[in-house]
């Protein structure tokens, strides 16, 4: 991270914070037992406001896209999306992009779950496919499912949307019973902590990820 700021010649408030990244010194708590402290070779504090800041200036730099290729970032979640009318040239476009990716994360020594990740092929119905040419990181193989979640939504091959509204229905439900109790006609509950209950805690899981 030191060298990644030092490289790119960052503004100097962030070049400032250099030190807290320096002989950092972490403890763990549980209950009554604390480990004693120990030095912290690598990584932020998780949560810390400082925290986002350094790592999107971390991932910053990652690999320029072609026309074809585009990514689509939340958080420490990354998409890539190659676009193309043939299925033989898209995937080439997605391997030829993770193989500037993989020089990229060894560069900067990052660590990525290869076994957390997947590819889809997003198409109009009707559409069919040759099988589907295996496409790998650091030599691992990355499944090709019929369905994916992406930052808590799920997405299917055709883009009908009806996986995400039937898990959104099974876990609202899930909800309703939960809070059940409190939300019926014979609850001793207010109306209004009620309805700040639905908003708060009910209505979110529906709302999420539709458009304004």
């Amino acid at each position: 991270m030191i060298l990644s700021i030092k490289t790119r010649k960052s503004h100097p408030d962030i070049t400032h914070t250099i030190s807290y990244l320096r002989v950092r010194m972490c403890e763990a708590s549980f209950q009554t037992a604390t480990l004693s402290r120990r030095g912290m070779r690598a990584g932020v504090a998780q949560g810390g406001l400082i925290s986002i800041v350094f790592f999107s200036l971390y991932v910053n730099d990652m690999p320029p896209t072609s026309h074809h290729v585009e990514l689509a970032f939340y958080a420490d979640d990354t998409a890539m999306i190659a676009v193309s009318r043939k299925p033989t040239l898209f995937v080439s476009y997605l391997k030829s992009y993770l193989n500037d990716l993989q020089r990229w994360l060894s560069e900067w020594k990052i660590a990525i779950s290869v076994s957390k990740s997947t590819a889809i092929i997003f198409a109009r119905a009707g559409r069919r496919f040759i099988q589907r040419r295996p496409v790998t990181l650091f030599g691992e193989p990355m499944e090709w499912v019929d369905r994916t979640r992406y930052v808590g939504v799920t997405l299917d091959t055709r883009l009908t949307w009806s996986p995400h509204i039937d898990q959104v229905k099974k876990r609202t439900a899930e909800r309703m019973v939960m809070l059940g109790p409190l939300l019926n006609r014979k609850s001793d509950l207010s109306v209004r902590n009620g309805v700040l209950l639905y908003k708060q805690l009910i209505r979110p899981m529906m709302d999420y990820a539709c458009s304004a």
